[in-house]
């Protein structure tokens, strides 16, 4: 059993093929960006335009903080070991991509905890 992560390594268990998809679309795209240029970037303070699009492209972030009622389709779901999964892969690449994906959580939460689903349906459209 495989603890830490090893992007070079990634054999981890995905309970479905939406959930692997998105964590190795994700390592792959930290991989062809490359150790030097992630350094460098954080280094100068480069924002990350480039990683808000590929999750924008790939509906990542609604993939993954969507409660299912509210998605497009059962891949769409709020679900605690996939953040936490999605969770360790950013934090290993770098605590700025993992800080806008926390901060989304956090915004998030409330919404779908609230009893306000207009708020609900908004947040899912968007």
């Amino acid at each position: 059993m495989t603890i830490l992560l090893n992007p070079k390594k990634h054999k981890r268990y995905y309970p479905d093929e939406k959930s692997k998809e998105i964590m190795l679309k994700t390592i792959e795209f930290f991989e062809n960006k490359g150790r030097a240029k992630i350094k460098e970037d954080d280094r100068e303070g480069v924002w990350y335009s480039d990683f808000l699009e590929f999750q924008k492209n790939n509906k990542i972030f609604a993939h993954l903080l969507t409660p299912s009622q509210y998605g497009e389709d059962d891949n769409y779901r709020w679900d605690t070991w996939r953040i936490c999964e999605f969770n360790e892969i950013l934090a290993f690449y770098g605590l700025s991509y993992w800080y806008t994906w926390q901060v989304s959580i956090l915004g998030l939460g409330p919404i779908w905890m609230s009893k306000n689903e207009k708020a609900k349906e908004k947040a899912a459209k968007l």
